[in-house]
């Protein structure tokens, strides 16, 4: 009679072990870089909420006022005599410990609103992420405000190259 195994041995689950750690991992190189491009289109939602804020608080109160885009979201802003727009002010991070979102922008340095929401100022932002190869952009125009949000096409920093508005391709499904 030969005896029966009743388990496995040692090896056998040392194997499992790593087979199950080498699956696991996997499915957090994904999720890191799902993580990381949500991340830059939640900026870029912000970064347009920031902007539609500014607009129905110059309604709201029926009085222009003013906003700036600095690198870490919308500010407050007195320019000229106008005062900042109430509840505008918005990070483009949602949480500490996230990578930074680079803004690269020719907007003016303060966006002025008029006391009926129009935009007296315009300008491209392209949002860029430091894992993400694809770039997020914005598109003001006036004086109705957003024209397009979408995928920028170019590079925003290649040799100092000025942003261009046509280079903001629509945002189509990304896989």
């Amino acid at each position: 009679m030969t005896p029966t195994r009743n388990g496995f041995t040692l090896v056998e689950l040392m194997i499992a072990i790593a087979l199950v750690g080498i699956i696991c991992s996997i499915g957090l190189v994904h999720a890191g870089a799902d993580r990381d491009r949500l991340q830059l289109d939640a900026a870029a939602r912000r970064l347009r909420l920031g902007l539609e804020r500014a607009r129905l608080s110059a309604r709201r109160h029926q009085q222009a006022c003013a906003v700036a885009l600095v690198a870490g979201g919308w500010v407050a802003a007195d320019h000229a005599g106008l005062p900042p727009c109430s509840g505008a002010a918005l990070s483009l991070q949602e949480g500490v410990g996230q990578a930074a979102i680079k803004v690269h922008t020719n907007l003016p340095s303060v966006l002025r609103v008029s006391a009926n929401g129009l935009l007296l100022d315009g300008g491209t932002t392209v949002l860029s992420h430091p894992r993400v190869t694809s770039r997020r952009c914005l598109v003001v125009s006036l004086p109705l405000g957003i024209s397009r949000v979408g995928r920028y096409s170019a590079s925003p920093s290649a040799d100092g190259e000025a942003l261009r508005s046509r280079q903001c391709l629509p945002l189509l499904q990304e896989g």
